[in-house]
């Protein structure tokens, strides 16, 4: 099963620019096949545009590690459309969508 980031406060899980296997870019949410070491973790953060100076999501501690069903990751992809002005969140043990806030 893969394992995602949550930010805590929030329930939205991260997600940023990547390549697949095709050599295709896409936007989707960041998973691992394991539990997520902290400089993986950090560097997911960064890889997302997140600065730890960011005081709504920078530091690790308000980021946990979340166990999906490979179902839940590609409806969470599914859920972004390919587009980083929406966000896709983990609450009260399902996903949601919306475009995200300042955006």
């Amino acid at each position: 099963m893969p394992y995602a980031y949550r930010h805590a406060a929030t329930g939205t899980l991260l997600a940023a620019w990547q390549t697949n296997g095709y050599k295709l870019t896409y936007y989707g949410i960041v998973t691992w096949e394991n539990v997520p070491s902290a400089a993986a973790a950090a560097e997911a953060l960064a890889q997302a545009g997140i600065s730890p100076e960011d005081t709504t999501a920078g530091r690790l501690e308000e980021w946990e590690t979340l166990e999906l069903t490979e179902h839940e990751a590609k409806l969470a992809n599914v859920k972004l459309r390919n587009d980083p002005a929406r966000i896709v969140f983990y609450r009260d043990g399902a996903l949601g969508a919306s475009t995200a806030p300042n955006v």
